[in-house]
């Protein structure tokens, strides 16, 4: 997966270490971050098959022993149903890439659609770095890179769950350990960090 995606990044650059591809998420880290709490049986009220399920898995733990956070998967595991009555799906899979160069390219197409008057009123409104998570624009980086596109279709045919790549500068995200619920993507020594295989 992680080579598949370095030819869709720089299938001929000179520098693959100008990108920096990293795993976030659930998917990661098994568990999800401090703002998501593990189920309760009052929030299971209502939906029967959550319901059974989670106590098939639970059965008599005491909530004192059960996680304080979610396990990846879980809410889709146990059929749970969100605030629209809907079943949750398979959680994603959060692939984070930091690039000045790609960041670069993705300005450009980002000036070039504003210029068309290609732009949602939303994407103007957190602009070409997203006010709340940092990330470059979505629009501009799925038109600036077609291929990007294409690897996540692939693999989320092939993993059957969403595949989200979000874009950041080269110094990666920022550090907001200290902000809001303290969940923060920045750099860590703990990373799961994608390689480019070398050319045989």
């Amino acid at each position: 997966m992680s080579a598949s995606l370095f030819r869709a990044l720089c299938s001929s650059c000179e520098r693959p270490q100008d990108y920096d591809v990293r795993l976030q998420g659930s998917w990661a880290f098994f568990f999800s971050g401090r703002h998501k709490d593990f189920p309760t049986e009052r929030e299971l009220a209502g939906q029967p098959v959550a319901s059974a399920r989670f106590q098939d898995w639970m059965g008599t733990t005491p909530p004192a022993e059960r996680p304080a956070r979610r396990p990846f998967d879980s809410l889709h595991e146990l059929g749970m149903l969100d605030e629209n009555g809907k079943p949750y799906g398979p959680s994603d899979g959060d692939f984070q890439i930091s690039s000045d160069v790609m960041v670069a390219e993705a300005r450009a197409k980002w000036d070039e659609l504003k210029s068309a008057g290609m732009l949602s009123n939303a994407d103007i409104r957190n602009g070409f770095i997203h006010r709340k998570y940092s990330f470059v624009n979505r629009t501009a980086v799925r038109e600036a890179f077609p291929e990007l596109g294409k690897w996540s279709t692939v693999w989320e045919e092939r993993l059957g769950r969403p595949i989200a790549p979000s874009l950041f500068p080269s110094s990666g995200p920022p550090d907001k350990s200290q902000e809001g619920n303290g969940v923060s993507t920045h750099y860590r020594n703990s990373d799961w960090v994608g390689t480019n295989p070398p050319k045989h």
